[in-house]
């Protein structure tokens, strides 16, 4: 491991540490270095966003999205856990709810009539190499229109690259669909 230090003319202070640039390089190097050499990673809540979101018009609309940093799952085993829940407004128009990880659709409620109520998508995500993952999802909806279901997917997600995480809304009108929360924890094997 080779980690350039910085020049001791460098000053560093209680109120400086992080605001050094230099320094904080030098940190933020030294530690991809350590989780590079010794396949450590970070695991823990890594976003949480109750920003609300609505579909805007009939096409599809980015609901609450989440970029997932490039090399996050670093092992093997590492599982992300993915919980999503909103609603559907009341009217008879059609809505689709979709929850990709990537450029790939991991669950979709398919084109409904749901008139009201309240849906939840949970995903998780388990690393098998740095291009393939396995991935199970559920949704959960208090309308009887959608159907209750868990989906399995084989995941082809270059886990190398920053990936988008996100719900996409479909919807008749703006506002069918309104996503109030996004949740997002990444479990480490190591």
């Amino acid at each position: 491991m080779r980690v350039a230090i910085p020049s001791a003319s460098e000053a560093i202070t209680s109120e400086t540490f992080f605001s050094t640039t230099v320094w904080f390089s030098f940190f933020q190097n030294t530690w991809r270095a350590i989780r590079g050499d010794l396949g450590l990673s970070l695991g823990g809540m890594l976003n949480v966003n109750t920003t609300s979101v609505s579909n805007s018009s009939t096409g599809a609309t980015d609901l609450i999205t989440y970029s997932l940093p490039a090399n996050s799952l670093t092992n093997d085993g590492d599982i992300l856990e993915i919980d999503a829940w909103g609603t559907y407004a009341a009217n008879a128009n059609n809505k689709t709810v979709v929850l990709a990880f990537g450029g790939q659709t991991i669950l979709t409620t398919g084109a409904i009539a749901a008139n009201d109520g309240t849906w939840s998508m949970k995903a998780k995500i388990i690393r098998k190499t740095d291009s393939t993952q396995e991935i199970v999802s559920e949704i959960l909806s208090s309308n009887t229109s959608v159907i209750d279901s868990a989906t399995r997917t084989a995941g082809t997600q270059d886990l190398t690259t920053a990936l988008t995480i996100r719900c996409i809304g479909t919807g008749g009108a703006s506002s069918d669909i309104t996503q109030y929360a996004l949740k997002i924890n990444l479990t480490p094997s190591t």
